[in-house]
């Protein structure tokens, strides 16, 4: 676009210096030549909102992965410290006993911190559950919403569509030869058809956070126009299948982040034809809402 416009520049200078350009040509070239600037400069400002958007997005998933290595931290750390005080409390009870029989007056003390021992073990019991019973209910949300999905993409096995769960996430992949042709981010009408059963699942379970990714295999992309390079396509191909989605009017835009990862994020770092097949792929990630877990780690 910057080469176009130069040229364009090169030309009304030419043309006025040979006398063959009128003031009013003059004046619609230069008109044209800063509505291209303006287009250029908001597809530059657009690019850059999308890149923050991607880091952005990078730092929510770190803290969502650290909140939950940090709560099955907690979950051990609790489970020994109440192994230990049950042992402190029969040694407690043996003890108290002793000085019962022997008539001491430390029999009385001794029962006071034996009774604050008991409640300290029965906080920590309740904790204990409080953390299992969250986790528990997030991988029973997630067992969940993988089974409707598989039920509801039934009818595209086989024609590059999986589904998974990791990272105690799901994972809807949907390859390339599925949703687009190569080097462009218009979606098959198959494809299409598959982003839209899946919006219906996930507009009847609104407590699903969603993610869209676009990834490209290393192939240097060779388009022209808008699009300069694979993580624009990735990019570009991530918000087509989000407004997709959104077509749905029982999506609520606030769930949904799109995110384009280029070649950065492969499957497989072969360097054959099956392998780039397989990490030309949109991801469409979902996890149950962390507000609880992750107001429990605090």
């Amino acid at each position: 676009m910057r080469k176009i416009i130069k040229l364009l520049i090169i030309c009304i200078i030419s043309g006025s210096l040979g006398g063959c350009v009128t003031m009013r040509k003059y004046d619609s070239a230069r008109a044209e030549i800063l509505a291209l600037q303006n287009t250029l400069d908001k597809r530059d400002a657009e690019l850059q909102r999308i890149l923050q958007s991607n880091e952005t997005l990078a730092g929510q998933n770190k803290q969502l992965t650290d909140g939950k290595l940090s709560l099955e931290m907690q979950v051990e750390e609790l489970i020994k410290d109440t192994a230990a005080l049950n042992t402190q409390r029969r040694q407690l009870e043996v003890r108290y006993k002793q000085l019962l029989a022997q008539g001491s007056a430390e029999a009385s003390r001794m029962l006071e911190e034996l009774s604050r021992n008991q409640a300290d073990l029965q906080a920590r019991s309740a904790r204990i559950a409080e953390l299992e019973e969250s986790i528990a209910a997030r991988d029973r949300a997630l067992s969940d919403i993988r089974q409707k999905v598989e039920q509801a993409l039934l009818g595209f096995d086989g024609k590059g569509l999986s589904i998974s769960r990791r990272d105690g996430k799901v994972y809807v992949s949907m390859a390339d030869k599925l949703l687009f042709r190569s080097g462009s981010f218009e979606i098959d009408p198959e494809g299409a058809r598959a982003v839209r059963q899946l919006s219906e699942v996930l507009a009847a379970n609104p407590d699903i956070d969603i993610m869209v990714e676009g990834h490209t295999d290393n192939v240097p992309y060779r388009g022209t126009g808008q699009l300069r390079d694979n993580l624009d396509l990735s990019v570009k191909r991530a918000t087509t299948v989000t407004r997709l989605l959104l077509e749905n009017k029982n999506i609520s835009p606030l769930r949904v982040i799109s995110a384009g990862r280029g070649e950065y994020m492969p499957l497989s770092d072969e360097n054959s034809a099956e392998a780039r097949a397989q990490n030309r792929r949109t991801e469409i990630i979902l996890s149950p809402k962390l507000d609880q877990l992750l107001e429990l780690t605090k």
